[in-house]
C-alpha cells in the first residue's frame, strides 16, 4: 500500500486536529462504505438468489430435476446442488391467500401466480407486455362479469373443500377494465356469497399501468 503525506491531502485545520491524536504515526483511514461482495454492486447476486429461489419453489411444486435443468439451461448436477443444498427460506406453496402472501413477502409473487395458473393449464402472460400488481384486497364491483372462457370449475372452490374462500383471484386489466378470465365461476361463487372485496393479483398491460395505478392501484389495500 502506498502511503501519502497527510499534509498533502488534509486541510491545515484538520491536519492539526489529527496531529493531536496521531502525530508521527502511520494510520489507515478506512473507506466510508464496506467493500461489497461479489455481484452486489452489479445486482448479479440478487438475480442469482432470485433464480435459485425460483428453482427451489418449482421443485417443491412438483417439477423434476431434469425438467428444471432444461428450463433454466443448467446441468442436472447444478440443479441438485441448488435444491438439495443449504436450506433456503422458500415458502410452502398452496393455492391459498396465506401462501400467496408468503410468496409476495419473499419477492416471489410472479412465481406463485405462475405455479397457480399452470396447476389448471393456464399460462403466465409475457412479462414484456404485462406488469404484475402485487397481492391486494380489491372490490369485486370493479370486475366485469363474464359468462364464457371458463377454465376452472366452481366445485374446486366449494366451501366443503380444504381451501374454501381462501383462494386469491388472478385478474387481468385490459382496456381499462378488470376481468377474471382465469376464474370466471370462482368470481360468481364469491358474488353469490355476498363477498364485497377479495385478495387478488392483477396482470395488466404495460401501456395501461399509469391509468391503472392512478385510478385504482394506489387506493387498494394491501
Amino acid at each position: 500500500m502506498k502511503y501519502e503525506n497527510a499534509k498533502d491531502i488534509l486541510p491545515q485545520s484538520l491536519l492539526e486536529e489529527v496531529q493531536k491524536y496521531a502525530e508521527g504515526k502511520a494510520i489507515y483511514i478506512p473507506k466510508r462504505t464496506q467493500t461489497m461482495g461479489w455481484g452486489e454492486a452489479s445486482g448479479c447476486r440478487k438475480k442469482l438468489n432470485k433464480r435459485n429461489a425460483t428453482i427451489c419453489a418449482r421443485y417443491s411444486a412438483g417439477k423434476s430435476v431434469n425438467e428444471l435443468a432444461e428450463e433454466f439451461f443448467l446441468s442436472p448436477e447444478t440443479i441438485k446442488k441448488i435444491v438439495y443444498g443449504k436450506k433456503k427460506e422458500i415458502p410452502p406453496y398452496s393455492p391459498t391467500i396465506t401462501s400467496a402472501g408468503q410468496y409476495s413477502g419473499a419477492g416471489l409473487s410472479e412465481e406463485w401466480v405462475r405455479i397457480y395458473l399452470e396447476s389448471f393449464g393456464g399460462t403466465m402472460p409475457d412479462n414484456e407486455q404485462y406488469f404484475l400488481y402485487d397481492l391486494a384486497r380489491i372490490p369485486l364491483r370493479l370486475i366485469e362479469k363474464q359468462t364464457d372462457n371458463c377454465t376452472v370449475s366452481a366445485k374446486e372452490y366449494d366451501e366443503e373443500t380444504s381451501y374454501g374462500l381462501n383462494v386469491p383471484l388472478i385478474l387481468k386489466f385490459e382496456n381499462h377494465q378488470f376481468n377474471a378470465e382465469y376464474q370466471v365461476q370462482y368470481l360468481d361463487y364469491l358474488l353469490e356469497r355476498k363477498i364485497n372485496a377479495h385478495y387478488a393479483f392483477v396482470l395488466g398491460k404495460n401501456d395501461e399501468y399509469n391509468f391503472f395505478y392512478n385510478n385504482f392501484g394506489k387506493h387498494f389495500r394491501r
